[in-house]
């Protein structure tokens, strides 16, 4: 082989590797729990050929990150803000101004939770409110526009009861159905649930201020825990929507994305109010943030995806695109909630979801989580929801149902 000839295969090979490099290089990898973004992805891949993004499903995202060896270059999902999760995340001050992603459009209170000792580590992507649901049959029974108080509930719920001889065959309500409820009621009055390096801290008082009044609403409205049990085992089998209808209730809860990913059908059937705990609506902890990781292999794709993603043409378009999408698997709205991009909820989403057109989200109330281990999805399931069913039940004789901090202890010594 020539000289000319062996110079000439090993400057190709070098742009080889050079291209394949580069290549490499604008491929970013997101983990996320919420399935849109693979819409969203191939939506962006389409829009300019310079990056492309490719998902890894990861059911908990937080947890993941925490487990794994190396990152991905962006990580979206509930649960990001804690002390160990949060380190992973680069700041992303250089991507805030009025000609990238302007701070402005957010919803501040979302986005200040995403800015850690000064620093903007992560940024909101969707939310969600609670609802309290009911017929539209029933619409003049409540009377306020927009929200509605745990004491107008009890008072409606009380005079909506039914009974046929000493059973019930109506029943407004009961916080005890739904241990979502309860722990939505514990977040709206200020409870603050919080991370801390024992795991996690609470307002006590609070806390047993709300199993006290569980249990006089179920003692004073609905003559006792067991009644409400027994009604629900007799009749609370269909799906909420049919309970509100049929009028076997007068009240159900449903976060705004199960809601509002009902067909329009069953819809216009329903009203609804956005829950309010002392003049403020509790924004739902399963917030959706999004971070770029320290030791992302791609972050100039990472940041071109962001840059696309937080645009209002570009949501726009993904709302368009979710309605087609919705017809294989039902969803709400923006990453299964509300846009966190201010003006997109306010006045997008309303063409998409006229329901919204009643009572938009009042936004100047709303109140937020603190911020929660990496691990709080499974921390509620087997720790805070169990205690909160087994405090507002009924107890027989001398029986005392374990403590808080006893449950903290016992979860502690189990083997993972």
């Amino acid at each position: 082989m020539s000289m000319k000839n062996f110079l000439f295969i090993a400057v190709f090979a070098c742009c080889m590797l050079s291209a394949c490099k580069n290549a490499e290089d604008s491929i970013a990898v997101i983990w996320t729990n919420r399935t849109e973004f693979i819409s969203y992805c191939e939506a962006f891949n389409n829009a300019q050929s310079r990056y492309k993004i490719t998902v890894s499903y990861k059911e908990t995202p937080s947890d993941a990150l925490m487990a794994a060896s190396e990152q991905p270059d962006i990580v979206i999902g509930p649960w990001l803000r804690g002390d160990e999760t949060r380190a992973k995340f680069t700041k992303l001050g250089g991507l805030l101004s009025k000609k990238k992603i302007d701070p402005d459009i957010f919803y501040p209170l979302l986005f200040e939770l995403g800015n850690i000792d000064g620093s903007q580590y992560l940024l909101p992507v969707s939310f969600n409110l609670p609802t309290i649901i009911f017929s539209a049959s029933q619409k003049n029974l409540v009377k306020t526009n927009f929200t509605l108080s745990l004491e107008e509930m009890r008072e409606l719920a009380a005079a909506y009861n039914t009974k046929n001889g000493s059973e019930y065959t109506k029943m407004g309500f009961s916080p005890r159905w739904d241990t979502d409820f309860l722990y939505v009621t514990a977040q709206g009055l200020d409870v603050s649930f919080e991370e801390t390096k024992n795991l996690f801290s609470w307002n006590d008082k609070m806390l047993q201020e709300l199993i006290t009044y569980t249990r006089r609403w179920s003692e004073e409205v609905n003559t006792n825990a067991a009644a409400e049990d027994e009604f629900k085992f007799k009749y609370l089998y269909d799906p909420p929507y049919t309970l509100i209808t049929n009028e076997r209730c007068l009240f159900w809860y449903l976060p705004s994305d199960k809601l509002l990913a009902l067909n329009n059908e069953r819809l216009k059937s329903l009203d609804y109010r956005w829950m309010s705990y002392n003049g403020k609506t509790p924004v739902q902890d399963e917030i959706i943030y999004a971070g770029i990781c320290k030791k992302a292999k791609n972050a100039a794709a990472a940041r071109a995806f962001l840059l696309w993603f937080f645009n209002e043409e570009s949501q726009k378009d993904m709302l368009a695109r979710s309605q087609t999408d919705n017809m294989i698997a039902p969803s709400f709205g923006l990453a299964g909630g509300f846009s966190a991009v201010k003006n997109v909820t306010e006045n997008i989403f309303p063409v998409y979801y006229p329901l919204l057109l009643k009572h938009s989200p009042q936004t100047d109330d709303f109140s937020a989580p603190h911020i929660l281990p990496h691990n709080w999805l499974l921390l509620k399931k087997e720790i805070i929801f169990p205690y909160l069913r087994d405090q507002t039940r009924m107890f027989s004789g001398s029986e005392k149902p374990l403590s808080l901090n006893r449950r903290i202890s016992d979860w502690y010594k189990k083997p993972r």
